[in-house]
C-alpha cells in the first residue's frame, strides 16, 4: 500500500482548488509539499479550497506536527474551506470543533458523500 498524500484532479479549472487522497500515514515530506502548494495559491493572490479524502488515513509521521506549526500562519490565512471525507466519527467531531475556532470553513462528509463534498467545496 502506498502511503502519504496523492494529489487528485477534481475537474476544476480554479487554481485555488487542491484535491488530495491520504493513504496510510502522512509523511513529513508530503506535508511540506502541501504547504508549498498552499503558499503558491497565496502567492497568486488567493485562498485555497482543499478536498481531502481521508478514507485510507492511518496517522502521521512524528515530523508532521512540527511542519504544520512552522506554517501555522499559512494554514490559518491561506485556506478558505476544506472538505474532508472521513469514515470515523471521532475525526468528524474534531473537524467540527476546529471549524468553530479557526477562520477556515471546515466540513466533514461521510464515505458515501464524496460528490457532495466536492460540490460544497466548489460552490460559491
Amino acid at each position: 500500500m502506498s502511503t502519504g498524500i496523492e494529489y487528485t484532479d477534481l475537474g476544476s479549472e480554479d487554481s485555488r482548488v487542491i484535491g488530495m487522497k491520504v493513504t496510510g500515514k502522512v509523511t513529513t515530506e508530503g506535508m511540506a509539499e502541501f504547504m508549498s502548494r498552499l503558499e503558491q495559491v497565496m502567492a497568486d493572490g488567493g485562498k485555497a479550497r482543499v478536498f481531502v479524502d481521508m478514507l485510507g488515513y492511518d496517522g502521521y509521521e512524528a515530523g508532521v506536527p512540527k511542519e504544520k506549526l512552522g506554517h501555522m500562519g499559512t494554514l490559518w490565512s491561506g485556506i478558505e474551506r476544506v472538505a474532508y471525507v472521513v469514515e470515523s466519527g471521532w475525526l468528524s467531531g474534531w473537524i467540527g470543533l476546529f471549524d468553530a475556532v479557526t477562520p477556515m470553513n471546515l466540513r466533514a462528509f461521510g464515505p458515501d458523500e464524496a460528490e457532495a463534498a466536492k460540490a460544497w467545496l466548489l460552490s460559491e
